[in-house]
């Protein structure tokens, strides 16, 4: 009979789980598929940036590596390109963090072996294998979403209303941008088009600049996503900027031409998803189950830096849950469990759904008011780190229209 809880994946949901596990006095075995040095020489997967409430749990961890204010992103600049181009920016209560997810993962892969957890280096290929996990623990938990073991949690199709991917993802990390003023993230937003992200990150050379294209299937921004670009980084690079010198030009105006260029010749990614809610749980056979959280569960399009943040959120909630529960982990557990994950999860995933339609008319109002009024802009982007909060202020017409009054009657300070 097992006697813990297997944690299958090292990403920040697993990472997490783990390290706040170990806290509790609850056993856990984590299955990685990558030791810290390998995780540490791969390609980028992703540019994640960490929100006040995310570091808030890693302090609780006892992750302090970021802390300083030199990993800081304070800000947030967007700007809305079209015929009558929007402009705002806004701070954020608690600095955003964004760190080389590599970096990132890795450290606290190191933390969790440092303070004596166990750690097996094993990557599950399919049901079988996952099955023969779950033999060995009370519960299973799946916080790795790539491969066949997706095929385990079904797609949950009154939740997952994409079919084929709404952005094709490129993107890089670039010596030669300065950082906006003041410091921290930017976003420039093309309707019909795409995005372009640019926040200030640290990776393995210091600060750098990771440039992040989400380009709509068969747009403009879709030049530098051909398998050209994935061989040449030189290539990759002049086709970025090309497109922030015809998309982005307050990002231009930033950029180095001397200096310009990827920071590592593997410093590149490119990509798609398609955001998909999974089934939260699985049976596993003689009686054990299996719990999907992070991207076994969830996947979510970047557009509003949320995944990680989210993974980060439901991990504590998931130890939470363990910490109080007495008896068995059946198939009851798991599915009420599985519930009350998405009413925190779903704030999060209507949000980003939304804005990867065309623009909503109470999002536009809401864009052009904080143009206009820093009280305004202050609030909406305050909201980046309260998925609840934003999601009610955007979510009907009439909700946005109380939101903009609230936060204009606010006293300046």
């Amino acid at each position: 009979m097992g006697t813990s809880i297997g944690i299958v994946g090292a990403g920040i949901s697993g990472l997490h789980l783990t390290l706040r596990l170990q806290q509790l006095g609850i056993e856990s075995t984590l299955y990685s598929r990558q030791d810290p040095d390998e995780i540490r020489s791969g390609p980028p997967l992703n540019f994640v940036t960490r929100f006040g409430s995310t570091r808030e749990r890693e302090n609780s961890l006892g992750i302090t590596e970021w802390l300083s204010s030199e990993f800081d992103n304070p800000w947030m600049h967007m700007r809305i390109e079209g015929e009558e181009s929007l402009a705002l920016r806004g701070a954020l209560p608690r600095p955003a963090s964004s760190v080389d997810f590599r970096i990132y993962l890795a450290g606290l892969l190191e933390a969790v072996i440092g303070r004596g957890g166990t750690v097996v280096q094993r990557r599950p290929a399919d049901s079988r294998d996952l099955a023969d996990l779950a033999a060995h623990h009370d519960l299973l938990i799946v916080a790795a979403g790539r491969g066949e073991l997706r095929d385990v949690f079904p797609r949950d199709p009154a939740r997952s209303p994409f079919r084929t991917a709404p952005r094709v993802l490129a993107g890089g990390l670039f010596h030669g941008i300065a950082p906006p003023e003041p410091p921290g993230m930017t976003m420039n937003m093309v309707p019909g088009v795409g995005e372009i992200h640019a926040p200030t990150f640290h990776s393995f050379d210091g600060r750098v600049t990771a440039v992040l294209i989400e380009a709509v299937p068969g747009g403009a921004f879709q030049t530098v996503i051909g398998p050209e670009h994935r061989d040449d980084p030189e290539l990759f690079a002049k086709g970025v900027l090309d497109l922030v010198t015809t998309y982005a030009p307050s990002l231009r105006e930033r950029v180095d031409d001397k200096e310009f260029g990827l920071a590592r010749p593997n410093d590149a990614m490119h990509g798609s998803l398609v955001p998909t809610v999974r089934r939260g749980w699985a049976e596993m056979g003689d009686g054990r189950h299996a719990l999907a959280i992070g991207d076994a569960w969830i996947v979510n399009d970047p557009l509003t830096a949320q995944g990680a943040n989210l993974g980060s959120a439901q991990a504590f909630q998931v130890a939470r849950a363990l910490e109080s529960h007495r008896g068995g982990y059946d198939a009851q557990f798991c599915m009420t469990l599985s519930e009350q994950l998405w009413a925190t999860a779903q704030p999060v995933v209507d949000w980003t759904n939304m804005f990867l339609g065309a623009p909503a008319p109470q999002v536009m109002s809401l864009l052009a008011a904080a143009s206009g009024d820093q009280r305004v802009a202050d609030a909406f982007i305050a909201n980046l780190d309260d998925p609840p909060a934003m999601w009610h202020s955007i979510s009907r017409p009439e909700r946005t229209a109380a939101f903009i009054e609230s936060a204009q009657s606010t006293r300046s300070a």
